[in-house]
């Protein structure tokens, strides 16, 4: 596509979804660096190995981000109910989800084009935080994409919480695309509290600790599946999510069938 230089962001927005994103929006690093989950992350672990007993135990804190990175483009891809498997574990799979493979070649070409066609240089996110990935449902609220709702999910107004998200970070100060004045939860009985297994609303707030039970649980329960369910050419061992609160969200339930 041509590069419209007098409204660079509109440009970037569209070729993102050109290249197949389904929302796509853009936010400065400086207000990600001053979103919720830093501040409750920047000390507290996010992300720990083995149990606290173990020899080997560690624990990450805290996030690692450029100076150089001033903007990142954050954009989701509709995770339709009809397609399950989008969002199933594999290591036979590049990305390890068919969903993340997708958005992984997606990355890679927007990545590319941005220094070929605007000159920006650009780094394409890993999904992990410890590995230099950025908070992604911040992000997407911060660049206009939803809000992020009392299911503790990122709500859009166009297909509620049934979105995968990735990022892009950018050595280019460009304008925010948001955010939006949008309040789904409002009003809302929030049949997602109620859909959980592990009760992990129960305090009225989520508490990670208990969704990670059910999502170990499923981590332990592994099927065999034929490759062409995950596109991939030989069986593979598979794993699924837990996806109970983000399917009994009623935003949008229509839009992504």
């Amino acid at each position: 596509m041509k590069s419209n230089r007098n409204n660079i962001e509109k440009t970037i927005v569209e070729k993102a979804k050109e290249e197949g994103a389904s929302l796509a929006g853009i936010a400065r690093v400086e207000h990600l660096r001053a979103s919720p989950s830093v501040e409750r992350y920047a000390n507290a672990p996010f992300y720990e190995a083995y149990g606290r007993d173990h020899p080997n135990y560690f624990e990450f804190k805290g996030y690692k981000w450029a100076e150089e990175h001033k903007s990142i483009l954050v954009w989701a891809l509709v995770h339709p109910i009809s397609e399950p498997q989008l969002d199933w574990w594999s290591m036979k799979v590049k990305g390890f989800t068919p969903g993340m493979s997708v958005m992984r070649l997606q990355s890679r070409k927007l990545r590319i084009w941005m220094g070929e066609d605007l000159g920006i240089n650009a780094l394409s996110l890993p999904y992990q935080i410890e590995f230099g990935g950025a908070f992604l449902k911040d992000a997407a609220h911060l660049a206009g994409l939803g809000v992020i709702g009392k299911n503790n999910l990122l709500v859009t107004p166009e297909f509620g919480t049934r979105v995968r998200l990735r990022g892009i970070f950018m050595e280019a100060e460009l304008e925010p695309t948001g955010p939006i004045d949008f309040d789904p939860c409002n009003g809302c009985d929030m049949p997602c509290h109620r859909a959980c297994p592990r009760e992990a609303f129960r305090s009225g707030a989520f508490e990670r600790a208990l969704c990670k039970q059910e999502n170990d649980k499923r981590d332990a329960d592994v099927e065999i599946l034929d490759g062409s369910i995950m596109g991939i050419d030989e069986p593979s061992e598979v794993t699924k999510p837990c996806r109970y609160c983000e399917l009994a969200c009623p935003v949008a339930q229509g839009a992504s069938l």
